[in-house]
This record gives structure tokens, C-alpha cells and sequence, in this order.
């Protein structure tokens, strides 16, 4: 995973949330129609008495199929409406012409990196790691992330600037039994208040997309912005 170069950028604007929580309602009830309609044409073709499982097991394996190539035209004809703009003067987070949020970039940021461990099969294969940038200025919070396999982290975290997010009831026991100093647990707290803006309002980017902003921050605001060995 490489870093992109970005000097000759100005502006970057990126359409974030690819998989937004209207997509996945509409793919999850055209799956469970679509179920429904081709067990009822399977049950004509092969009628049984009673439940017919012949049918259940098809129409899943058809349903399975076709709802694969309709969400992927879905991805790629109905986005979110959100967009992820950097200029030199400003990060924003905006939806259509909404700011939701927005940095000043003249100002002084806090640059916030995490990322923690896929333990649940989802959307996003188990054993892949989400990890997160967030900007913060006076209480605001921009978060931006993506998913990325084991393999690709290891080459864009080799420089260990994606803190593992401590769960809190791991700080909670480790504060107690005294193996969590101040300065760890200052971090993690200010780790997981990004976490939940991140859950709250975060942008969902792709890979490529994701390293390209990181690229574009520290290119133009070195002042403010760590290096991330990649």
C-alpha cells in the first residue's frame, strides 16, 4: 500500500459513505422480496407437500446471485450525496451544499489515528481492520476511514501511527490492576471521543481515496500533520 504523491493538488474532493444506511436498507428488502417471489416460482416448478425446501435452498442461491450484481449497480448509480472537500483553506465534510463539518486549516489541528480489529463477520471480512483519521479543532471532530486487510496494514501502519483502540473495558481493568499509565490512558479516552464521532458522522472512504487525503494533509499542512511511514 503506497502513499500517493499530492504537491500538485490544490483541491481533492472525494464522494465518501459507499455502502450508506439507505443502500443496505434497499438491498436487504429487494433481497428479502426477491426471496420470496422465486421460492413461489420454484415451488410451481417443483411442487412438494408441505415447506419446500428444495425451493428455499434455490431461490437463496438465485437470490444470493442476482443481489451481488444489484447492489454493485446500486454503488455505482446511487451515492450517498456526502463529500469529503480539502482545499488549503478548509477540510469539509458536507452533504450536497450542507457543511456538516468543516477545519480550518490556518488553525491549529489535533490530528487523532486509530484502528482496531473486525472480530465479527459483516459487511467487512473478519480479521480486517478498520482505521481511522480523525481532525479535531476546538471540540469539532472530522473523522474519515476506511477497511483494510491484515497485509495492507502492516505496510501502511509500519511506522505504528494507527493506535490500537483499547477497549474500555480493558482501559477500566487495566487502570485498576495499574498497568495503564496517565499518558496511555489520556490517549485512548481522547482515541475513543473520536471513535464516537467516527460511529456518529463519519465518512466511509475507499482505500485509494483514503491514502490520497492522507497524502494531500501532509503535502499541504505539514505544520500540523505527523508523517505516516508507508
Amino acid at each position: 500500500m503506497e502513499i500517493q504523491d499530492t504537491r500538485s493538488q490544490e483541491r481533492l474532493e472525494f464522494a465518501v459513505d459507499p455502502e450508506h444506511s439507505a443502500l443496505r436498507l434497499s438491498v436487504v428488502g429487494l433481497f428479502a422480496l426477491f426471496w420470496i417471489i422465486t421460492y413461489f416460482v420454484i415451488s410451481v416448478i417443483i411442487p412438494t407437500e408441505g415447506l419446500n425446501l428444495i425451493a428455499i435452498f434455490i431461490s437463496f442461491i438465485i437470490t444470493a446471485v442476482v443481489m451481488q450484481q444489484v447492489e454493485r449497480i446500486l454503488k455505482e448509480r446511487w451515492p450517498s450525496g456526502r463529500t469529503l472537500v480539502a482545499t488549503p483553506e478548509h477540510i469539509r465534510l458536507q452533504k450536497a451544499d450542507e457543511v456538516q463539518q468543516e477545519i480550518d486549516t490556518d488553525q491549529q489541528v489535533n490530528v487523532l489515528l486509530w484502528r482496531f480489529k473486525i472480530n465479527k463477520r459483516s459487511r467487512i471480512p473478519k480479521g480486517w481492520y478498520m482505521i481511522a483519521c480523525a481532525l479535531e479543532q476546538e471540540d469539532i471532530y472530522l473523522p474519515f476511514y476506511t477497511f483494510v486487510s491484515p497485509e495492507d496494514l502492516e505496510q501502511l501502519n509500519s511506522g505504528g501511527s494507527f493506535k490500537q483502540l483499547i477497549t474500555k473495558k480493558q482501559m477500566d481493568k487495566d487502570t485498576a490492576s495499574g498497568q495503564m499509565d496517565m499518558r496511555l490512558a489520556g490517549e485512548q479516552r481522547r482515541l475513543h471521543t473520536a471513535e464516537t464521532a467516527r460511529w456518529m458522522h463519519g465518512a466511509e472512504m475507499q482505500n485509494e481515496d483514503f491514502q490520497q487525503m492522507l497524502a494531500y494533509l501532509q503535502e499541504q499542512f505539514p505544520r500540523w500533520m505527523p508523517r505516516i511511514k508507508a
